[in-house]
Protein backbone atom coordinates (compact mmCIF):
# COMPACT_ATOMS: atom_id res chain seq x y z
CA UNK A 1 0.00 0.00 0.00
CA UNK A 2 1.28 3.35 -0.62
CA UNK A 3 0.78 6.52 0.81
CA UNK A 4 -1.57 9.47 -2.13
CA UNK A 5 -0.23 12.56 -1.87
CA UNK A 6 1.99 12.80 1.17
CA UNK A 7 -0.42 10.62 3.23
CA UNK A 8 -1.26 7.45 4.70
CA UNK A 9 -4.88 7.25 2.81
CA UNK A 10 -5.86 3.67 3.56
CA UNK A 11 -3.00 2.68 5.38
CA UNK A 12 -4.70 3.94 8.15
CA UNK A 13 -7.45 1.85 8.56
CA UNK A 14 -4.93 -0.98 8.35
CA UNK A 15 -3.48 0.56 11.16
CA UNK A 16 -6.01 1.40 13.49
CA UNK A 17 -6.72 -2.78 12.43
CA UNK A 18 -3.28 -3.80 13.48
CA UNK A 19 -2.94 -5.02 10.07
CA UNK A 20 0.47 -3.17 9.16
CA UNK A 21 4.04 -5.30 9.38
CA UNK A 22 6.21 -3.76 12.00
CA UNK A 23 8.11 -1.77 9.24
CA UNK A 24 4.95 -0.33 7.90
CA UNK A 25 3.23 0.67 11.42
CA UNK A 26 6.49 2.55 12.61
CA UNK A 27 6.51 4.92 9.20
CA UNK A 28 2.92 5.42 9.74
CA UNK A 29 3.37 6.35 13.44
CA UNK A 30 5.97 8.74 12.11
CA UNK A 31 4.04 10.60 9.87
CA UNK A 32 1.20 10.73 12.32
CA UNK A 33 3.40 12.70 14.74
CA UNK A 34 4.20 15.42 11.87
CA UNK A 35 0.76 15.66 10.22
CA UNK A 36 -2.35 17.22 11.82
CA UNK A 37 -4.44 16.28 8.82
CA UNK A 38 -3.97 12.06 9.28
CA UNK A 39 -3.98 12.39 12.79
CA UNK A 40 -7.76 13.95 12.48
CA UNK A 41 -8.47 11.08 9.82
CA UNK A 42 -6.76 8.84 12.14
CA UNK A 43 -9.04 9.72 15.10
CA UNK A 44 -12.53 10.11 12.61
CA UNK A 45 -11.86 6.39 11.67
CA UNK A 46 -11.71 5.69 15.50
CA UNK A 47 -14.74 7.32 15.55
CA UNK A 48 -16.67 5.88 13.09
CA UNK A 49 -15.62 2.11 14.10
CA UNK A 50 -16.47 2.47 17.93
CA UNK A 51 -20.09 3.50 16.45
CA UNK A 52 -20.19 1.00 14.27
CA UNK A 53 -19.23 -1.69 16.95
CA UNK A 54 -21.78 -0.23 19.44
CA UNK A 55 -24.51 -1.39 16.41
CA UNK A 56 -26.43 -4.61 17.55
CA UNK A 57 -25.40 -7.26 15.29
CA UNK A 58 -28.16 -7.91 12.88
CA UNK A 59 -29.66 -11.06 11.95
CA UNK A 60 -29.82 -12.27 8.44
CA UNK A 61 -33.65 -13.27 6.94
CA UNK A 62 -34.78 -17.29 7.14
CA UNK A 63 -35.55 -16.96 3.81
CA UNK A 64 -32.39 -15.20 2.96
CA UNK A 65 -30.48 -17.84 4.91
CA UNK A 66 -31.99 -20.78 3.35
CA UNK A 67 -31.74 -19.29 -0.38
CA UNK A 68 -27.82 -18.79 0.81
CA UNK A 69 -27.83 -22.17 2.01
CA UNK A 70 -29.33 -24.07 -0.82
CA UNK A 71 -28.49 -22.14 -3.85
CA UNK A 72 -25.31 -20.71 -2.30
CA UNK A 73 -24.20 -17.17 -2.94
CA UNK A 74 -24.60 -15.44 -6.50
CA UNK A 75 -27.13 -12.95 -8.09
CA UNK A 76 -30.58 -12.43 -6.09
CA UNK A 77 -32.46 -12.29 -9.01
CA UNK A 78 -31.37 -16.01 -10.18
CA UNK A 79 -31.40 -17.57 -7.03
CA UNK A 80 -35.36 -15.99 -7.05
CA UNK A 81 -35.35 -17.15 -10.22
CA UNK A 82 -34.69 -20.75 -9.29
CA UNK A 83 -37.35 -21.04 -6.09
CA UNK A 84 -39.87 -19.70 -8.24
CA UNK A 85 -38.83 -22.54 -10.68
CA UNK A 86 -38.70 -24.89 -7.95
CA UNK A 87 -41.94 -24.18 -6.26
CA UNK A 88 -43.99 -24.47 -9.01
CA UNK A 89 -42.22 -27.90 -9.73
CA UNK A 90 -43.02 -28.69 -6.04
CA UNK A 91 -46.79 -27.61 -6.74
CA UNK A 92 -47.47 -29.27 -9.55
CA UNK A 93 -46.29 -32.28 -8.15
CA UNK A 94 -48.92 -32.26 -5.39
CA UNK A 95 -51.10 -31.17 -7.12
CA UNK A 96 -50.37 -34.83 -9.90
CA UNK A 97 -50.44 -36.51 -6.22
CA UNK A 98 -53.50 -35.50 -4.99
CA UNK A 99 -55.47 -35.90 -8.23
CA UNK A 100 -54.44 -38.90 -9.68
CA UNK A 101 -53.05 -40.93 -6.71
CA UNK A 102 -53.48 -44.31 -6.81
CA UNK A 103 -55.27 -45.96 -4.12
CA UNK A 104 -54.95 -49.08 -4.05
CA UNK A 105 -52.92 -51.33 -2.19
CA UNK A 106 -49.49 -52.82 -3.29
CA UNK A 107 -49.30 -56.45 -3.54
CA UNK A 108 -46.04 -58.21 -4.88
CA UNK A 109 -46.26 -61.17 -6.78
CA UNK A 110 -45.26 -64.09 -3.74
CA UNK A 111 -45.76 -67.07 -5.94
CA UNK A 112 -42.88 -65.84 -8.25
CA UNK A 113 -40.66 -64.39 -5.67
CA UNK A 114 -40.88 -67.99 -3.74
CA UNK A 115 -40.26 -70.00 -7.46
CA UNK A 116 -37.10 -67.07 -7.61
CA UNK A 117 -36.12 -67.87 -4.17
CA UNK A 118 -36.01 -72.03 -4.68
CA UNK A 119 -34.24 -71.38 -8.25
CA UNK A 120 -31.51 -68.76 -6.18
CA UNK A 121 -31.22 -71.57 -3.18
CA UNK A 122 -30.92 -74.43 -6.04
CA UNK A 123 -33.33 -76.24 -4.34
CA UNK A 124 -32.59 -75.45 -0.82
CA UNK A 125 -34.72 -75.29 2.09
CA UNK A 126 -37.97 -72.48 0.87
CA UNK A 127 -39.41 -71.05 4.43
CA UNK A 128 -43.52 -70.72 3.39
CA UNK A 129 -44.77 -67.60 4.59
CA UNK A 130 -47.45 -69.09 6.94
CA UNK A 131 -50.67 -66.62 8.01
CA UNK A 132 -51.22 -66.67 11.55
CA UNK A 133 -54.81 -65.89 12.54
CA UNK A 134 -56.10 -65.30 16.47
CA UNK A 135 -58.75 -67.57 17.78
CA UNK A 136 -61.00 -65.23 19.82
CA UNK A 137 -61.13 -67.75 22.67
CA UNK A 138 -63.09 -66.30 25.84
CA UNK A 139 -62.31 -66.14 29.23
CA UNK A 140 -59.05 -64.57 28.88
Amino acid sequence: MTASFGHEGDRLSAFLDDELDDRDALAVTRHLDRCDECTAELAELRSTSAVLRSLPTPTPSLSWMVETAVLGPGDRTRRTGMLVTAAAAVAVLGVTYLLGGDTGSVQPPVDSLVVDHVRSVQGGPVVVPVRLERANQGGG
